[in-house]
């Protein structure tokens, strides 16, 4: 303590104090806090992510109904889905799994 008052004293008229209280508000506003700048662009980097997400959920959505339209909306598309996707067959046929 005693070193601290030795510096202002000797040093202390030439340090403009206006700056230097600007300068500690500026560093305490800033970068310490519960909202720093660096938590911000945190927080701005995961709404752009969040944002792409829904984006790319949104398009599976408009896909997935589509594909469900297909499938209600005829037989022979039902058809061809349940083969694709659940490898069903008919009573008389046989069912070929090539693992590539």
């Amino acid at each position: 303590m005693k070193n601290l008052f030795e510096f202002v004293k000797n040093y202390g008229s030439k340090v403009n104090k206006y700056w230097l209280t600007v300068i500690i508000f500026t560093v305490i506003t800033f970068f310490i806090g519960d909202s720093t700048v660096l938590d911000q662009l945190s927080y701005n980097r995961q709404i752009n992510q969040l944002e792409r997400d829904i984006e790319y959920y949104n398009n599976e959505k408009e896909s997935n109904l589509e594909k469900l339209n297909a499938i209600q909306s005829d037989e022979e598309g039902l058809e061809k889905f349940a083969r694709e996707q659940y490898n069903m067959t008919k009573a008389d046929e046989e069912l070929f799994i090539i693992v590539e």
